[in-house]
């Protein structure tokens, strides 16, 4: 019982981390529940509550974004994410783990850096990024790191619920891809994960209810560098899991 209030604790956590600032649930919730699940049952888990939270955040957000401002990740994503679902099919489970837990604390060095560096070919560079998060995407559900480092190296001048909008779509979007290309390889099994399924549902509802009421409220630098935390602690544990 205790295992399934830690997961129901990580799917608030990450829901209301994705819901103030638009990204991080999978950078969250992959790697806590990692510790406790299969890491490709986890992937795929993340996937499917991933797409629950952002149709929840669309109702909120339809007026903010569009999707043409995230269609030229789009292409090369679906290409990333279909070489990804296929590697997913062979890759041995403690790879994964410490392929998932490397990853993470690569980029989560780079975000809390705010890393830059100077994009001269943005069409090229979105093409990179969309292809990098799709192929995470159908590895290790984390497809968010890539585009929000392109946005952070981009400069681009955008609002707040602008940004949040855009990023709602593109992981919407990607979320549904990848699920396809997951359940057409073979990796993505629902009849045994229904019950987590179900079990998520009103946990993500809270997150997502606490983050809309907190979204101008709290300061989401500050939350994230706690998240970022909680990621590379999680991290070294999924690393260490792997080579023990």
């Amino acid at each position: 019982m205790l295992i399934e209030w830690y997961i129901f604790a990580v799917f608030i956590l990450s829901s209301f981390l994705q819901t103030t600032t638009g990204f991080g649930y999978a950078i969250i919730t992959a790697p806590l529940l990692a510790l406790v699940l299969d890491p490709k049952d986890t992937v795929m888990i993340t996937m499917l509550t991933g797409l629950i939270i952002r149709l929840m955040m669309m109702k909120t957000t339809h007026h903010d974004g569009s999707f043409k401002a995230i269609s030229p990740f789009l292409i090369t994503s679906i290409l990333g994410a279909m070489i990804g679902a296929y590697c997913l099919r062979v890759i041995n489970v403690d790879l994964l783990k410490l392929f998932m837990g490397g990853i993470l604390l690569i980029f989560t060095f780079l975000l809390w850096k705010n890393y830059h560096v100077t994009i001269r070919h943005h069409t090229f560079a979105k093409a990179i990024a969309g292809g990098l998060s799709g192929f995470l995407a159908t590895t290790t559900s984390i497809n968010g790191p890539p585009i929000i480092l392109y946005y952070l190296n981009a400069k681009a001048e955008e609002h707040a619920r602008v940004l949040r909008g855009n990023l709602t779509r593109y992981f919407l979007l990607i979320n549904l891809v990848s699920i396809i290309l997951s359940y057409m390889a073979g990796t993505l099994k629902v009849k045994e994960l229904w019950v987590i399924l179900l079990f998520s549902i009103p946990a993500l509802a809270i997150g997502f209810y606490l983050g809309e009421k907190l979204f101008h409220r709290i300061n989401a630098e500050i939350f994230k560098k706690i998240a970022l935390c909680m990621v590379v602690v999680s991290s070294v544990v999924l690393i260490f899991k792997a080579v023990s």
